[in-house]
């Protein structure tokens, strides 16, 4: 059957399938299930270390001699699993980044897995690691390739052992961090976060993300310590004071007034500014009978929501209170 000849609706799109024991890119309408095209790839799905074929990731084996303290040429180099010399190997994946016109490997991956194509973009992913310019990306879209594809256990097995190495960028505790959230398994993306921050104590996206791990685990403290040093960077200040927000909003529904209103402090100035913590403030006052407080917090509140009718109508009174009086 022709794409013409599909349904009337058509909404086509990409997916991956295992497709005889192998991974395959469909071309499929998702209205009414016919496929168009498959595509099945061989694909390494391990670390392409320098003994491994990018294509499958196989051994590779040397024919012939090699000189002493020199290096084999591509063509003596052969995969003992697909076949392809060093030489074939790279021009096969030359010839799949041909589909931008830079023929860059890592941007021909990422335009792959905008459109779904996520086994072919593996598989440029994995040339970016042996032969790009920039491997440690190539590597971080690998493991996101795989996320995508869940493949959960590979991608944490590979990210793992890449961050076993010698010399492996820091960035890796990030990026074990998400894949293990991800996966559900909290613990372990604090594990990996905490050996980040050990290593970067000033990476403020690691302390804002462990500060939202602790709020999913309820460890409120360890969100409000998280939070506070994610908060001196602009970037991260609006994801921060949403977790002290959050934070206080728990104490306060425990009638814990005092943590509330310490988690409040943690954002200093900029309770002013942002009306969640403001209303949290005013209505803390309200529960300690602090009227001037409560007043001044009202009035933050309305000047940053006007139209919230709950802090307008506790207001309210306030105000006819000053006219009748000044």
């Amino acid at each position: 059957m022709s794409q013409s000849e599909c349904c009337p609706a058509m909404d086509l799109q990409w997916t991956q399938r295992v497709v005889d024991s192998q991974y395959a890119d469909v071309y499929f309408c998702a209205s009414c299930g016919h496929v168009h095209r498959t595509e099945k790839y061989m694909v390494a799905m391990r670390l392409p270390y320098q003994d491994r074929c990018v294509n499958c990731g196989g051994d590779l084996l040397v024919e012939g001699e090699v000189p002493e303290h020199a290096f084999p040429e591509p063509t003596q180099v052969r995969c003992s699993q697909c076949g392809l010399s060093g030489t074939e190997d790279r021009a096969l994946h030359d010839r799949l980044a041909s589909i931008l016109p830079t023929g860059n490997y890592l941007e021909a991956s990422h335009a792959l897995v905008e459109s779904g194509r996520y086994v072919l973009a593996l598989k440029l992913a994995t040339a970016e690691v042996r032969w790009g310019a920039d491997p440690v990306d190539g590597e971080i879209q690998r493991l996101a390739i795989l996320e995508a594809m869940s493949e959960y256990d590979r991608a944490l097995d590979e990210g793992y052992e890449w961050a076993s190495n010698d010399g492996c960028p820091t960035l890796v505790w990030g990026v074990l961090a998400q894949l293990e959230a991800g996966s559900g398994n909290i613990a372990g993306a604090l594990t990996a976060l905490e050996k980040g921050i050990n290593l970067e104590p000033d990476n403020t996206d690691w302390w804002i993300d462990y500060a939202e791990l602790n709020l999913h685990l309820d460890d409120r403290p360890n969100a409000v310590r998280a939070s506070a040093k994610a908060i001196v960077d602009p970037r991260n200040e609006r994801r921060a004071v949403a977790v002290i927000s959050e934070v206080g909003e728990r104490y306060y529904a425990s009638e814990m007034y005092a943590e509330a209103l310490s988690a409040c402090s943690i954002a200093g100035d900029r309770q002013e500014h942002y009306f969640d913590l403001a209303w949290l403030r005013a209505r803390i006052a309200a529960s300690q009978q602090d009227t001037e407080y409560l007043v001044q917090w009202l009035e933050t509140a309305t000047r940053l929501d006007p139209e919230h009718a709950e802090a307008q109508e506790m207001l309210a009174p306030y105000k006819r209170r000053r006219r009748w009086f000044w």
